[in-house]
């Protein structure tokens, strides 16, 4: 069981709670813990027990895992 915590205004709940308790197999990822909440690895960055992750990392029972929304923007026409 992972505890996956949204931040910034993302909401996982429909109560609008931010976290939420997931159980994935033995040997499961980052990647299949987004596949499995409908989360795209375009709008959101994974980090886990507090240090950036990638997709492919292997999930532990016990790990924390944060989504944290993608920032975009920049390189803009500037005046």
């Amino acid at each position: 069981v992972v505890t996956v915590r949204y931040v910034f205004g993302l909401a996982c709940r429909p109560d609008g709670g931010d976290e939420i308790r997931l159980e994935l197999p033995g040997g499961a990822t980052v990647f299949q813990a987004m596949q499995r909440l409908g989360v795209s690895g375009l709008e959101v960055h994974a980090a886990v027990n507090g240090a950036s992750a990638p997709d492919g990392i292997v999930l532990r029972d016990g790990d924390e895992v944060t989504f944290i929304p993608a920032i975009q923007g920049g390189g803009g026409d500037t005046p």
